[in-house]
């Protein structure tokens, strides 16, 4: 449903803009640092990790999860604004020697976003972006409550002609019931740079401070590629690697905008 009321909106806005030029694709995915860019007016984007794994090596017994079609759906509603849906459609859980029975969940929960871009959506070396969002439960199939909240500022220099860098900080969640008890503070930054024609690479660092759990401080090291044949579609692939938990995330995934 949420789905077909976003794909109507742009549908009806899209009649307006045919004539505009496009951005250049600018996905949040697949690197932990988000754009500073919105969807363009009357058009939607799909981003989804097709397939990614996590390996847990800090729990006993070991474990390993595999995600399907970890989607964020965005529809461009204004000039610098976008809204944006994203869950995990299906995961499966798996433990060493089968210690414990598989789990299995789908549409564990929701997440909504909201993207103002207030610097460089269309023009300039310099992007900044705010984006508030929300995770609540999937009131499809559970009583509808607000889990957690959140606020990120995203925000991107280019070099050059093709070398980028960006940042992303803010809060990954806090607690809404009761209000701000707990929080984690999140910050990451990336460079990419072109490898061969529509062949790009991507190095990035992060750190999630959280002082209630049992590790304060959560780092990561992030590695991947991206593949841009069109303007309006992307195919990538890459891992993160978190410190000092031994977490290993590897994804292979595509983004498509109509």
């Amino acid at each position: 449903m949420i789905a077909g009321m976003l794909l109507l909106g742009c549908v009806t806005l899209k009649a307006q803009e045919k004539k505009k030029k496009l951005r250049e694709l600018s996905p949040d995915r697949p690197h932990q640092t988000e754009s500073p860019h919105t969807v363009d007016v009357g058009h939607i984007m799909f981003e989804t990790d097709v397939v990614n794994t996590t390996f847990y090596h800090n729990t006993v017994p070991h474990s390993a999860t595999t995600g399907l079609f970890y989607f964020n759906l965005k529809a461009g509603i204004q000039k610098n604004m976008d809204v944006e849906v994203l869950s995990n459609a299906l995961s499966f859980t798996r433990y060493e020697h089968q210690a414990l029975p598989p789990t299995h969940t789908a549409f564990p929960d929701l997440t909504f976003r909201y993207k103002l871009n207030v610097l460089g959506n269309d023009s300039g070396r310099t992007s900044i972006a705010i984006m508030p969002f929300v995770t609540t439960s999937n009131f499809f199939a559970d009583k509808w409550q607000a889990k957690t909240g959140g606020l990120f500022v995203n925000a991107e220099h280019l070099f050059g002609e093709k070398y980028e860098i960006g940042y992303t900080g803010g809060l990954t969640s806090f607690s809404i019931r009761p209000f701000f008890q707990t929080y984690e503070l999140f910050s990451t930054v990336s460079f990419s740079y072109p490898l061969y024609k529509s062949l790009d690479h991507f190095v990035e660092v992060s750190e999630r401070f959280n002082r209630f759990s049992e590790v304060r401080n959560n780092y990561s090291i992030d590695s991947g590629f991206t593949f841009t044949p069109t303007r309006n579609n992307q195919f990538d692939m890459g891992f993160y690697y978190f410190i000092p938990i031994r977490q290993l995330y590897i994804f292979i995934g595509t983004t498509i905008r109509i």
